[in-house]
């Protein structure tokens, strides 16, 4: 691998976040097609110098095969670009995210606020109420949910939870105040643009009627990355060995002090 084949193989993985190394693999780019074989064709060295290069950008490179995790074919090769708990990443910033979740008001704050409420919650349907754990990544291929079982979970947690608590007692009521105004037509709206953008960040795949499966990459990152975000706002039960659903969470960010709140500016 040459520093011009690195260049732009580093180029279409911070784009893309992932290339495939798949004979079989209909719908390839050409361009994808041939960088996978520069990288099958690799030394250990080039593979460890491009590695540190996305470590410098924020990303860990990660190979996967069909001995690590289902949905990968025989002989088949995934190179996924994950996110970095650690590191703060230049190249992936809010705006982009509250742009496209804002409605009309294009307040970013409110944007900021369902988009991660409703991330949550997802997390839910794939994770919780399947009783799978964050580092079951082989479990990706069965993790999926319609838009219609979103929508109803978010209705859910607002009517069923947030609107329940007792907006004096939190430390600060702006995200109680913007999910109790929701007048019903919202829901529909963001959870639309949620889905959406997810599916253009390669975080979910449509698999048509309205049905929603979580992506490998997804399920790399979660499982990479839990323990050190989710896993310290967790909310535990009285019986250590259970976990609160992952959507109550929700509450633990409402009322949690500034200084507690986490660094950067991704989501």
């Amino acid at each position: 691998m040459t520093p011009f084949d690195m260049g732009r193989i580093s180029a279409f993985l911070i784009k893309h976040r992932k290339i495939e190394d798949s004979s079989n693999k209909k719908g390839l780019q050409r361009e994808e097609k041939d960088f996978a074989v520069i990288l099958r064709e690799s030394s250990i060295e080039n593979m460890r110098d491009l590695e540190e290069l996305m470590s410098g950008q924020g990303f860990s490179l990660i190979t996967l095969s069909s001995f690590d995790v289902p949905g990968i074919g025989q002989g088949a090769r995934v190179y996924l670009l994950a996110r970095l708990a650690d590191s703060h990443c230049p190249l992936l910033n809010t705006g982009r995210l509250t742009e496209r979740m804002s409605l009309a008001s294009g307040n970013m704050t409110v944007a900021k606020i369902w988009f991660t409420q409703i991330w949550l919650i997802h997390l839910d349907l794939l994770y919780t109420q399947r009783d799978r754990g964050p580092h079951e990544r082989h479990k990706w291929l069965d993790a999926s949910f319609t838009r219609d079982m979103l929508e109803q979970s978010v209705r859910e947690h607002i009517n069923g939870f947030i609107r329940r608590l007792n907006p004096t007692e939190l430390v600060s009521s702006e995200v109680y105040e913007v999910l109790t105004s929701e007048k019903g037509v919202d829901i529909t709206r963001y959870t639309k643009r949620f889905l959406d953008l997810m599916c253009e960040g390669g975080m979910l795949d449509e698999r048509g009627n309205g049905v929603y499966r979580q992506s490998l990459l997804s399920a790399v990152e979660i499982k990479e990355n839990f323990d050190r975000t989710l896993a310290p706002l967790m909310v535990m039960s009285s019986d250590l060995s259970t976990q609160a659903p992952i959507a109550t969470l929700g509450h633990k960010l409402m009322t949690r002090t500034d200084d507690n709140e986490m660094q950067g500016d991704e989501l």
